[in-house]
């Protein structure tokens, strides 16, 4: 009898070893893979925030404030504030509020998230103002139509390895006039200006395992972009003597 026991008892323990020598790999990918997607959605999450107090900076300034009129002039730190804290360039100091690191310069602008570090040899930031007449696009600022201004020479326009993507905005001209073409309220003016900043992000994997990388690509393209009214961009009304 109890050698019966312990033979039961000793299959009993080989057949545990071999259900956990199946079930634990699986286990292991799974949390692998969990830890991994989080990283991805933390990552976009704060690149959400971000570019939204980016653009809300945006939308309360100036956009024709500009001390550069080269669009892409080689850009490598933020632009201090002036001794009154006013911006002296609309696009980098709008930009300032996503890559700008704090410093010791209580002067400097300050990130809204820390947490988000820009690569100036992959990701990018753009921006584009618009003047909306009859709820379509009269102008776009600063490079004309369905060209955007960028912080770091293009990256927008290159996939994360270099490679070339596409120079066709995100949003278009087209595309922006048809969503602005429906008023929230009835009293919506057909007439207004608007700003979107944009977000290009190259995420990459924190284990950066090869049996992930065939599900999930390193570094993975991440894009976010924010709109908000821009009035200082609204068309001026034509005087009437």
């Amino acid at each position: 009898m109890n050698r019966k026991n312990l033979r039961s008892s000793g299959n009993s323990s080989g057949q545990s070893f071999v259900e956990l020598a199946i079930v634990l790999p699986i286990l292991l990918f799974l949390l692998m893979g969990f830890v991994e997607v989080g990283a991805v959605i933390y990552s976009y999450l704060s690149m959400l925030d971000v570019v939204k107090e980016a653009a809300r900076f945006a939308s309360e300034h100036d956009p024709f404030v500009r001390e550069y009129p080269v669009a892409d002039l080689p850009y490598s730190a933020c632009k201090d504030k002036d001794a009154n804290g006013s911006i002296v360039d609309y696009y980098y100091d709008t930009a300032c509020v996503i890559i700008t690191e704090p410093g010791n310069d209580p002067l400097r602008w300050i990130p809204f998230n820390s947490d988000l570090i820009l690569n100036p040899a992959t990701d990018d930031v753009t921006i584009s103002v618009f003047t909306i007449v009859n709820n379509n696009v009269d102008k776009r600022w600063p490079n004309g139509f369905d060209a955007v201004w960028s912080v770091y020479g293009g990256n927008w326009t290159r996939n994360c390895d270099g490679t070339p993507k596409s120079s066709t905005p995100f949003i278009e001209d087209a595309h922006l006039g048809g969503t602005l073409s429906v008023p929230m309220t009835p009293a919506a003016p057909s007439a207004k200006g608007s700003v979107l900043v944009e977000i290009y992000y190259c995420h990459e994997q924190l284990l950066n395992l090869p049996i992930l990388n065939q599900l999930l690509p390193n570094p993975v393209p991440l894009h976010a972009f924010a709109i908000m009214p821009a009035p200082a961009a609204a068309p001026t009304p034509t005087f009437i003597p």
